[in-house]
C-alpha cells in the first residue's frame, strides 16, 4: 500500500486556503467593480491602439524604429493600471472582517486567519492579473500590427508585471490591516498608491535628485524599461529659466534592482499583513 507524504495538518491548511480562494475569487468576478475595471482597461488599450493606427504604420515606424522602443512607450501605462487594480482588489481585503457583525461570522470559523488571508491574496492576484493580460494582449497585437514582430523580452515583462502586482497587493493588504472600515481603507490605499507615491517619486527625483529605491512604484518601472534599447539609469535635463537654470533628474531602475525592490515589498508587507490579521482584535 502506498502512503502519502502529506501531513493531515498540511491538507487541512491547503483546504482552508483553497476554500478562501474559491469564494473570494467568486466574489470578485461577480462584482460590478471587476467588470468595470476590465472594460476600462480594454477601452484604454483600444483607444491607445486606435490613435496610433490612425496615425499610420509608417508614422509609428519612423517614430519608434523598432518594436522594443514602441513597447517601451506603450507599456508605460501598465504601472498605473496595476496600481488601480491592486488598490481596488486589496484595499479592503482585511478591514472588511473588522467592520461590522460580519466579522463575528468570519473570524469564528474553524480556519486559520493566515489561510483566509493567503486565499484572498491569491484570488486578488488572479483577478488583477486576468485584467492586466487584456492590456498585454493589445500590446502584442499592436506590436505585430506596426512591426510584424514581438520582442523576446515580452514574456519577461509579463513575469515582471506579476511580481509588481504581488508587491502592490502586499502593500495594499498591509494598509488595509490598519483600518476597521473597508470604505476608509480603500480610499486611503487609492490615495496613497495612486497619488502620494507617484508625487513622492517625482519630487525625490526631479527636485531633490534622490533615487527612490525604497518606493515600490519606482521598482515597478522595470515592467516597461526592460524594452528599452537605450537604457539610461541616471539622466538630467537642464531647463533654462529667467536668470537661472533648473535641472530635473530622472532615474530608471536596473532590472535586477527593480526585482529586489518588488521582492522586498512582497516579503515584508505580506508577512506584516499576516501578523496584523492574526493579532488584530474585533472591536464593537
Amino acid at each position: 500500500m502506498a502512503y502519502s507524504n502529506v501531513h493531515p495538518k498540511e491538507i487541512s491548511r491547503m483546504s482552508e486556503i483553497a476554500i478562501s480562494f474559491k469564494y473570494q475569487l467568486k466574489s470578485y468576478l461577480r462584482t460590478k467593480r471587476f467588470i468595470a475595471l476590465a472594460i476600462l482597461v480594454a477601452l484604454i488599450s483600444i483607444a491607445v491602439f486606435a490613435v496610433e493606427a490612425h496615425a499610420g504604420v509608417n508614422v509609428i515606424n519612423a517614430e519608434y524604429s523598432n518594436a522594443s522602443n514602441y513597447l517601451y512607450s506603450f507599456m508605460q501605462n501598465i504601472t498605473f493600471v496595476v496600481v488601480i487594480l491592486a488598490a481596488f482588489f486589496g484595499g479592503n481585503a482585511i478591514s472588511t472582517d473588522f467592520a461590522s457583525n460580519y466579522s463575528y461570522y468570519i473570524l469564528v470559523q474553524p480556519a486559520r486567519r493566515s489561510s483566509l488571508l493567503i486565499g484572498r491574496y491569491i484570488a486578488a492576484l488572479l483577478a488583477s492579473f486576468s485584467i492586466i493580460l487584456i492590456y498585454y494582449l493589445f500590446a502584442a497585437i499592436a506590436s505585430f500590427y506596426f512591426f510584424g514582430t514581438l520582442p523576446l523580452v515580452f514574456a519577461s515583462s509579463i513575469g515582471l508585471v506579476a511580481l509588481f502586482v504581488l508587491s502592490i497587493l502586499s502593500f495594499a493588504f498591509f494598509l488595509s490591516s490598519l483600518f476597521n472600515n473597508p470604505q476608509t481603507s480603500t480610499v486611503a490605499v487609492v490615495i496613497l498608491l495612486i497619488v502620494a507615491l507617484p508625487i513622492a517619486s517625482s519630487v525625490l527625483q526631479g527636485f531633490l535628485s534622490v533615487q527612490p529605491w525604497f518606493l515600490v512604484n519606482y521598482g515597478g518601472q522595470v515592467v516597461y524599461t526592460i524594452f528599452s534599447t537605450h537604457f539610461v539609469h541616471f539622466s538630467q535635463v537642464v531647463i533654462p529659466t529667467k536668470g537661472a537654470k533648473f535641472t530635473i533628474t530622472q532615474y530608471e531602475p536596473y532590472t535586477l534592482e527593480g526585482i529586489e525592490i518588488m521582492l522586498g515589498y512582497i516579503i515584508i508587507f505580506f508577512l506584516a499583513s499576516i501578523f496584523m490579521y492574526n493579532y488584530k482584535e474585533v472591536k464593537n
